[in-house]
């Protein structure tokens, strides 16, 4: 019979993202997530630049076996 009506929660201008109002009541867990977040951004950017290094000496060692087979045969034998 009777229509209830609908009360709007009042939600703060930008509330799509809940999680910082845990971070305005507790500051000091900033500096902990931010840790934990740029720890494997770090670990991967380290991994790439070791990756690019391995793989340039791979390709050396390489070129280098190549240089050494093509001085052993046989025609080219002075």
């Amino acid at each position: 019979m009777f229509k209830e009506k609908q009360t709007k929660t009042k939600l703060p201008k930008c509330h799509a993202p809940r999680g910082h109002h845990v971070l305005l009541a507790h500051p000091e867990l900033l500096i902990p997530l931010a840790v934990i977040h740029v720890i494997p951004v770090a670990l991967f950017i380290h991994g790439s630049f070791k990756y690019a290094s391995l793989r340039e000496k791979r390709k050396l060692e390489q070129e280098r076996t190549k240089q050494t087979k093509y001085k052993a045969l046989p025609s080219r034998q002075r």
